[in-house]
This record gives structure tokens, sequence and C-alpha cells, in this order.
């Protein structure tokens, strides 16, 4: 309730010194909203469906569905039966399964207590080819830095030979090599041990899903083509072309609704930046309750056919501005002071005179602290 007061106090204020028509949602008709966030391709992957509800505005938090029954039913009645394979998280039990080209499939969800829900029967649209996947060295100006941002932005060139394959949503992950600040030369438990392999801990790679979302349709030009159509960007500021990099490409071949729906999604998605740009604008699916097709329910069940393009990148020759850590000397006389429970502390010699010292926190010498593994991805090549 005091939110409230407070939100009602704030937009009087700014009202009263603007002229711009603001817009306050109504918050409470967006929280515990079922959310389905489903995926069936042709390719490899299993058809996979997220089920979750949404929470508060002013504290996000990731509430899954546990516990439901769902099978995808396609167009020759043959039902094809998903398990919960992590919490909230459904995909198709039989490995074997593909998807087909030009088959239909509609999604079938019934919750633990008794809602039942559908989603839009959806086609299968054939894939078109990725022709390249490429990145150029570019500078971007940036308000959120005193300097412009040096990095590589990335392109997609692609084409059709197919009618009904017009409207494209791309999916992007990247992984990438990085490393710690430092060897781990010693460990102090009490005393120095020698470490036996100093730079064990230094190289990882970590894989994260590029959150932004692409969209294109080529409905309405001449040639079904692209060329240099802008994907992601990334900057020197982080470690992520610090030693190698590379960009995997999900090139979704959707249908008109579906389209429209992703492309609403990566509009509002742009905007959030400034809250009056636009008014939020509440984005339905193609998921329905069976009993109350009116009941708001968030995300879609997506069908499409799938291209798939991987590259890898070296480090350009750019400036980097990423922070690396700082050799702690003066917090080496604080060791025999530090509990066995902070044990092993890792230590390393600084050359040209080998000056032991530490770091602010272990990440500067295990590279898995900051997320990585130090094991390569199957699909690494170096």
């Amino acid at each position: 309730m005091q939110t409230r007061y407070i939100i009602l106090l704030l937009s009087l204020l700014i009202g009263s010194t603007s002229c711009v028509e603001e817009f306050w949602p109504e918050i409470d008709s967006y929280e515990n909203v079922l959310v389905v966030d489903g995926m069936l391709t042709n390719g490899d992957e299993l058809g996979e469906v997220k089920l979750s509800v949404s929470s508060s505005v002013a504290s996000p938090e990731l509430i899954p569905v546990s516990g439901a029954s769902m099978y995808i039913l396609d167009n020759q009645q043959i039902e094809i039966q998903l398990i919960e394979t992590d919490n909230g998280i459904y995909k198709v039990s039989d490995p074997s399964f593909r998807a087909v080209i030009g088959g239909s499939y509609q999604l079938h969800i019934l919750l633990s207590n008794g809602r039942r829900f559908e989603s839009d029967i959806c086609k299968l649209n054939a894939q078109s080819p990725i022709d390249s996947v490429y990145g150029l060295i570019e500078s971007h100006e940036s308000l959120d830095y005193n300097h412009d941002l040096q990095g590589i932005q990335f392109y997609l060139d692609n084409h059709s030979n197919n009618s009904d394959t017009c409207n494209y949503l791309w999916k992007l992950s990247q992984t990438f090599e990085y490393r710690s600040s430092f060897n781990i030369n010693y460990t102090w438990e009490g005393e120095f041990l020698i470490y036996p392999k100093p730079d064990s801990l230094r190289t990882c790679w970590t894989t994260h899903q590029v959150t932004n979302i692409f969209t294109f349709s080529t409905k309405y030009i001449d040639k079904p083509t692209l060329t240099k159509f802008p994907l992601n960007y990334v900057s020197t500021e982080t470690k992520e072309l610090s030693i190698r990099y590379s960009l995997f490409v999900k090139q979704l071949s959707i249908s008109d609704k579906a389209y429209d729906y992703w492309s609403e999604l990566q509009e509002q998605n742009n905007s959030q930046g400034n809250m009056y740009s636009q008014q939020p604008i509440q984005i339905r699916g193609n998921v329905y309750n069976v009993s109350n097709p009116e009941e708001l329910v968030l995300g879609n069940f997506t069908v499409a056919g799938v291209s798939e393009k991987r590259i890898y990148v070296n480090r350009p020759g750019l400036i980097f501005r990423y922070s690396e850590c700082m050799p702690d000397y003066e917090g080496m006389r604080m060791l025999n002071w530090e509990s066995p429970r902070y044990w092993p502390i890792y230590i390393v010699s600084v050359p040209p005179y080998n000056i032991m010292a530490r770091a602010f926190n272990s990440a500067c010498f295990d590279c898995r602290e900051s997320g990585g593994s130090i094991t390569p991805p199957d699909f690494w090549v170096n």
C-alpha cells in the first residue's frame, strides 16, 4: 500500500512539471500470470517448454511451475510427450523425435491444479540457409562511457528460395575463452605450499545466451535476401574478445503470427530505457486457457524451421579496457591471522623479483569463480 502512495505522489510531481502524458501500468494484473516459453524445430535439439508464473515488478524473480502434464499433438493426431527434466523445464521425452517441415503442431498443457491450456495449431515452415556470419571491427558511441566503444559488430547474410519463408527470428549464444589475472604459485594453509600446476585454474570457457531479440521480415522487399543484417555487438570493455570468441546463430523461419509476437516483444524491450517512450503494451502469445480464453497468458509456443552456423573470432588488435586484479603485497602480512575457513589462500610470485602477493578475491586466480569452466565445450575449436 505504501508503494502505491509513493507511485501516486511521484506521478503527480512529475505531471506538474512536464507536458508528457505519463502512464502507470496496473502492476497487480501482471502478477501470477502463466508464462509459456516453448520452442519446437526440425533441428537436433529436443523441443522444450519452460513454464513459470510472473512475479512482482518490485521484486522480480523466476517462479517455475512444476508438476504439469504436457504433450504436443501433430497433424497425424500423434501425441509427443514432454517430461519435466528440471524445475519448470519440460522436454520431448523421445530423443529420436524430429519435427518435420510442413507438419503442424499444437501444445497441450495440464497444470497440477486442473487448468488446461492449448496453443494455436502451428505449421513448421521450411528453413532458409545462412550464407555467412561475420564480424567487422567498429567503434560505437555509448552514453554509459566517456569514450567510444571499440569492438566487433557481427552481421549475417542469407537468402530464401521458399515463398513461405520470409519471417525470421534469430537466437544467439556466445562462448568465449578468458583468463584470470594470476597464476597460483603457492597456497597458504598455515604454511606456504608450492602449487603443483600454477596455470591450471587460469583459463576458462563460458557460454551465455545473447538476450537481445533479433527479427526481420522480407515479405515486403523485392528480393528475399538479407545482406549485412546486424546482430550483436561485442566491445573490448569486457574479456569476451580477450582470447577467442565464438558466436552461435540459430535462424528460425517463423509464421506471420509468431513474427508479430516476437517483433512486438523486440520493440518493447528496445524502448524500456525510457518509461514514456511508449506505453507498456500487453503482448499476447498463442497459448490460451481452454476454459477461459480471455485469461491473460504470457509467452509463446514457437514452431520453426531452423538453420545454424557457428563462427570463431580471435582477439582483435584493439585497445582493451577491462580491469585486471592488482597484486596485494601488504595483505601478505595478515596471513597468520586469517581463519582456516578461508584456506587455501592463493599466492602469486610476481616477476621480475618474484615477490609474493595475494589478491582481493580468489577470482583473480581461479577463473571458475567468474562463472566459467576449465574444460572447453565439446564444440570448441582452437
